[in-house]
């Protein structure tokens, strides 16, 4: 950043401090630090700014925002010269929208790891030793394949639905529920949708994971890295805080390009637009994310990882990124492009067939089965049950909700065959709380329970170990995997998430 900062401030030198000659020095150079998440140099240079200088005002309560004092900021932007220099800016709506959101929540902080986060929902606090393991371990990876040093502290809010997230980001509500956002990494901070916002949550750890690796890469590059450099590396760092896990590659993103080439969904790299959480359908977005993730791989692979330190600080030293791409990397991203798309010719991969398979009349009638069968398992309807679900075969059969339902009609009179038809982690199409829930319960292998909490850490039958279902929260407490009085396990049955069949 310094750097960058130091080739800003010839051009700078040279600004008036007269407003009509535009922003100061100052003001410019604090602004370039903020977005490259040097806010200690961007309070020491606004520091030195005249009281009078509204541009600096501005920078003042983007700092503000950055810090997450957003009633700072609002108060600042209530000056009505500063907020004449926001009106393309938006600062204004996003510090409205960030202290509503705030208003009243709590802080929990852990000083030793230097961790800042914010619960709109109190409720959500039990998951704090979670995020402080997965932020600590991101990070520590994420300074080892960047060689980047990270702002203290770190800042996460937890929201609790989309209309909040929106608020706090400024991605348009209808987008961000389109295309299925679940975090963002904007303003300094990661924001992130609580796991309680769907069904049965989502992969929350890695998603965190992803934003942060955001921050690293706007930290390392100084913001000057392209949507397609920022998003394939999220993509690629989003599992290497962890252990290699059972879903990490399937389906493969290069099977997902494959399915978007043959449904006309994919997109030149460098035509994703100003977020790939705004294009136009979840399908697209699925299928870019997959796009950026294989290019970046393949780049790694043939370039070497140590091309992505060399490329990110070229960005950072404000080198144009195809002169960057060919220092770091030997080729431009179009020259790049060329070779990518001709390792893709050369694997001959075909589309998932699940994801082929959803969209046919035949599916949507073993959809209505597969609906059928969880009211009836919701009215103790167990057999009957498991005879609408023999209904489901080919490659819904992939589906682990519809494994998980199977072996839910099953246990009770079959648990043979219910561990049968569960299956195993190669037999299905993507990872779901429940399937890993019912699985542990089986086994009484702790690893398949911590499997379901990476991904419903409110999943009741997860997070106090099999001794309780959602719909028997009257289970023997004495049964062993119980924990009750274990803050996430009291969460999970507080949490209240009808069982199946009974939403």
């Amino acid at each position: 950043m310094r750097r960058f900062l130091a080739g800003l401030a010839i051009f700078a030198a040279t600004v008036s401090r007269d407003a009509t000659a535009g922003p100061s020095a100052e003001a410019l150079l604090a602004r370039a630090a903020i977005h490259g998440l040097d806010l200690d140099m961007a309070r020491a240079l606004l520091a030195k700014a005249d009281a009078g200088d509204t541009a600096a005002s501005l920078e003042r309560a983007r700092l503000a925002i950055y810090e997450g004092d957003c009633d700072r900021a609002v108060t600042i932007l209530t000056d009505p010269q500063v907020a004449k220099l926001d009106e393309e800016v938006g600062l204004g709506e996003i510090a409205s929208g960030c202290a509503r959101v705030t208003a009243a929540t709590s802080i929990v902080e852990d000083k030793a790891a230097n961790i800042h986060v914010r619960f709109q929902d109190d409720a959500d606090q039990v998951l704090m030793p979670l995020v402080v393991e997965t932020i600590t371990k991101a990070r520590d990876t994420l300074t080892r394949d960047f060689g980047v040093d990270w702002p203290k502290p770190t800042r996460v809010v937890i929201v609790r639905d989309l209309v909040a997230l929106s608020a706090m980001t400024g991605l348009p509500y209808k987008d961000a529920a389109t295309t299925g956002t679940v975090g963002i990494a904007k303003w300094g901070r990661v924001t992130l949708l609580s796991p309680r916002a769907s069904q049965h949550g989502f992969a929350w750890r890695d998603t965190l994971a992803h934003e942060l690796t955001h921050l690293a890469v706007t930290r390392a590059s100084g913001d000057l890295a392209p949507l397609w450099l920022q998003e394939g590396l999220a993509k690629r760092e989003e599992i290497r805080w962890r252990g290699p896990g059972p879903f990490d590659d399937r389906p493969s993103p290069e099977s997902v390009v494959a399915y978007g080439m043959q449904k006309h969904l994919d997109l030149p790299l460098d035509k994703l637009g100003p977020s790939i959480a705004m294009l136009p359908s979840a399908d697209q977005a699925m299928v870019a994310f997959a796009e950026v993730t294989s290019f970046l791989r393949y780049l790694a692979n043939e370039a070497g990882t140590e091309s992505i330190k060399k490329l990110l600080a070229a960005l950072h030293s404000a080198t144009p990124i195809d002169k960057a791409m060919v220092d770091s990397t030997g080729a431009d991203l179009k020259g790049w492009d060329t070779k990518w798309r001709a390792h893709l010719a050369t694997l001959n991969e075909s589309p998932p067939p699940a994801l082929l398979a959803a969209q046919t009349k035949e599916a949507r009638t073993m959809q209505e089965h597969v609906r059928l069968a969880e009211l009836l398992i919701g009215r103790g309807h167990d057999a009957d049950a498991a005879l609408e679900l023999d209904a489901v075969t080919g490659p819904m059969l992939s589906d682990p909700h519809v494994r998980y339902l199977k072996a839910r009609a099953l246990e009770k009179t079959d648990p043979a065959g219910a561990k049968r038809v569960l299956g195993e982690p190669a037999d299905l199409f993507a990872s779901y709380a429940p399937w890993w829930a019912i699985r542990g319960r089986f086994s009484s292998d702790e690893h398949d329970f911590w499997e379901a909490i990476a991904q419903d850490p409110f999943d009741i039958e997860a997070a106090c170990r099999g001794g309780a279902k959602a719909g028997d929260l009257s289970a023997d407490p004495a049964k062993p995997g119980r924990r009750d009085g274990d803050p996430l396990c009291e969460a999970a049955k507080l949490d209240g998430t009808p069982d199946v069949g009974r939403e």
